[in-house]
């Protein structure tokens, strides 16, 4: 059913520098956006902007009411999956007990036709459908870094096990594999359909409460020494010197969080 990952959505308390900063540090180019009403995803209203750098986009995004919102931050805020029929993965949807935030699609400025999932049903995180029209609308696609694709979002959840369940439950999800992570807990991936999530159970996770949480996003690119170089003249800075080689055999480098905008991502180079 899922097809890619289309973007991954932001939140910011100013917009024209989440803009430039995607243009500095990954070469984007701003492909448009404009104004929003006040919307399940953004009770408030506001602005947004998407930004493209090779084949992956950015939806930034500029809620009118600011208050939680630090200075300077990122904060991920949804992610927009690809299906190839959004009525028919409705309906589908809906018969494993999925309900939707409103009752119809809307269409973006780009064509696309996007529905958002009530959060109560998606362990308490915002995502979202997205069909793309017959023609896509590529303005500005292919510039700066290489990135090929988004590979996976990653979520901090209270119970690894539990949150395994709900993936290959109610996604036909399949569980690639996992261990100990850095942090000191542990983490698992799924895939499902052409799409992948990870999964991170911290060391300490009684504080969590029962949601998930958004934690960071993962780039794939060809080769990571080339992209750290690229990156690194752009000012961004590295955790490491090397990347690690996780469980399921991808190379992955994330950056220093005080050169991203305090939002956690990283590089992937994916096996052979």
């Amino acid at each position: 059913m899922f097809e890619k990952i289309q973007h991954i959505g932001y939140l910011t308390p100013d917009l024209d520098a989440a803009i430039a900063w995607f243009e500095k540090s990954f070469g984007a180019t701003n492909a448009g956006g404009g104004p929003l009403s006040k919307t399940y995803a953004l009770p408030s209203g506001g602005r947004n902007a998407y930004v493209r750098f090779g084949n992956a986009e950015a939806e930034l995004l500029e809620p009118e009411d600011k208050s939680g919102l630090s200075s300077d931050v990122l904060t991920m805020h949804h992610v927009g999956y690809v299906v190839a029929d959004i009525d028919k993965s409705v309906d589908e949807l809906a018969t494993r007990g999925f309900k939707f935030a409103a009752d119809k699609p809307f269409t973006n400025v780009f064509g696309q036709q996007v529905l958002y999932f009530d959060a109560s049903t998606t362990n308490g995180v915002m995502v979202h459908l997205t069909q793309l029209p017959a023609q896509p609308d590529t303005t500005k696609a292919g510039t700066g870094l290489e990135v090929e694709r988004i590979i996976h979002a990653g979520y901090r959840v209270p119970n690894l096990e539990e949150a395994i369940k709900w993936y290959v439950e109610k996604f036909d999800g399949e569980h690639l594999g996992g261990g100990p992570s850095r942090s000191g807990g542990r983490n698992a991936f799924v895939n499902f359909g052409q799409v992948q999530v990870e999964l991170i159970e911290p060391g300490d996770p009684a504080g969590m409460g029962n949601g998930h949480t958004m934690d960071h996003v993962g780039y794939v690119v060809g080769d990571i020494p080339s992209c750290m170089g690229e990156c690194q003249s752009h000012g961004l800075r590295f955790v490491a010197d090397t990347p690690i080689t996780n469980s399921v055999g991808q190379q992955v480098l994330y950056f220093e969080t005080d050169t991203s905008m305090g939002s956690r991502m990283h590089l992937t180079r994916l096996p052979d």
